[in-house]
């Protein structure tokens, strides 16, 4: 039993000094990794959009999977560390089918020699455009057109290769590049000048698929292209209610220069391009001078629209044009926000009012290059502005009122030569007691403008 004993403790410890040895001995060989696509090699799988998202995952016997090479051709062959990725696969017709590969690459850099592979069919699908909400274009128009979209694609939008566009028929497409989605059109273009015209737009994918074709104006409308027959616009900012003093007041006022006129007040500013730049702007830049009128200001219907007018009239003076802005002041003597005509150098608008300005009334012209303008109405509710000196030059004041004693400035230019915009605080077609000296004021003003 001793003996036997004695063996057992022998052979253990034989057994424990032969495992605290390297087990490792000789030559160690690196398996290489297996990879797997999310969808096995014998699946069915039915046709889909080019935008294809593709999964798949390895394995190493020995180690860690490190990433992944890639590839549509098994030639050319790129790496990723993800395990899955969204594909835009370029079609030239209406289907195609794409194999696809994928090895794994293991933490020693030993790739899969086997690698996973799969057929994928894609069908492509035609693009789609819409025009962008709230971009009607105006029953009327002067020779500038602004048109804004938006196309979408099912299989990704950066699939649309191209946008194409007609005017007045669908026979003679324009090509214009697919990240475009804005286009400004005018005579050039081939707008017909009095006359009805109509937009057609359509997209165009990387397969050359068509969307369906859209219009503006929609269903069987057109809109109508005015050609443009002076070098003055006169903008018309009144209320309905004023546009008879006006029509009447600037014909005489005016003798000696044509002018064109846009209405932005009548239908609630229907004739207002609903895309101010570059529309609005570009119709303005169609002339040399514009003549921006406005009433009294004493609701909030007879206000000027000031908005647009900030919006648009800077990038107008930038383009080296001038202006006349007439207009009445909102009620609120709270506004003293220079900003609210943010063209001229207007420091602040003035809190006190003049509830009433009689008719038959000489304004005093601190300019006396200018004449002296009479009022031919009662104005309600008048208030001054306070210029920035320099460089602003005051042209016209009100008498001294004992309510207003230094707030009466109602008129100013941005300079003493070659202004650009002259604005005035009252509507200039209440100014009409002299009518001569109505004429005076317009010659004075287009001289000071340069037009000749």
């Amino acid at each position: 039993m001793l003996k036997y004993s004695i063996a057992i403790f022998v052979f253990l410890t034989a057994v424990m000094l032969y495992s605290c040895k390297d087990p490792i001995s000789g030559q160690y060989e690196n398996l290489p990794p297996n990879t797997n696509l999310s969808l096995f090699p014998d699946s069915t799988i039915a046709p889909g959009t080019t935008l294809k998202t593709i999964r798949w995952w390895g394995d190493d016997p020995d180690g860690i999977v490190k990433g992944f090479r890639i590839s549509f051709d098994s030639v050319n062959w790129g790496y990723t560390e993800k395990n899955d990725s969204t594909f835009v696969l370029h079609i030239n017709g209406d289907d195609s089918t794409f194999r696809f590969f994928v090895a794994s690459v293991d933490d020693k850099g030993l790739i899969d020699p086997t690698p996973a592979t799969n057929l994928y069919p894609v069908q492509n699908s035609p693009p789609e455009v819409e025009f962008y909400p709230a971009t009607n274009i105006p029953d009327t128009t002067y020779p500038v057109a602004t048109f804004k979209w938006t196309g979408t694609d099912p299989d990704g939008n950066e699939n649309i290769r191209y946008y194409q566009y007609s005017l007045n028929d669908t026979n003679n497409f324009r090509r214009i590049p697919g990240n475009t989605t804005i286009l400004t059109l005018t005579k050039d273009s081939g707008l017909v000048l009095n006359s009805e015209n109509v937009f057609y737009l359509r997209a165009e994918d990387d397969a050359g698929a068509l969307s369906p074709i859209i219009r503006m104006p929609d269903t069987s409308g057109h809109w109508y292209v005015r050609e443009v027959k002076s070098r003055v616009l006169l903008i018309k900012d009144m209320p309905l209610g004023e546009f008879n003093t006006a029509s009447l007041y600037f014909p005489v006022a005016l003798d000696t220069v044509r002018f064109d006129i846009l209405d932005i007040k009548s239908n609630n500013g229907a004739l207002i391009p609903k895309i101010v730049n570059p529309m609005f702007v570009e119709t303005m830049k169609l002339y040399q001078v514009v003549i921006w009128s406005a009433n009294r200001g004493n609701l909030s219907t007879d206000n000027a629209n000031f908005e647009l007018a900030q919006n648009s009239v800077p990038f107008y003076l930038l383009s080296g044009k001038k202006i006349f802005f007439t207009t009445g002041l909102p009620n609120a003597e709270t506004q003293q926000e220079g900003n609210l005509i943010n063209f001229a150098p207007i420091d602040s608008i003035s809190n006190c009012t003049i509830s009433l300005v009689n008719s038959n009334l000489n304004l005093i012209n601190s300019d006396t290059t200018y004449p002296v303008l009479r009022t031919s109405f009662l104005i309600q509710r008048v208030r001054g502005i306070k210029p920035t000196i320099p460089p602003a030059l005051i042209l016209y004041r009100l008498p001294i009122s004992t309510i207003c004693q230094q707030n009466t400035i109602v008129a100013i230019k941005d300079s003493e030569l070659n202004p650009k915009s002259i604005v005035m605080t009252l509507p200039v077609y209440y100014l009409n007691g002299d009518v001569n000296a109505s004429k005076d004021l317009f010659r004075k003003i287009f001289s000071e403008f340069g037009l000749n």
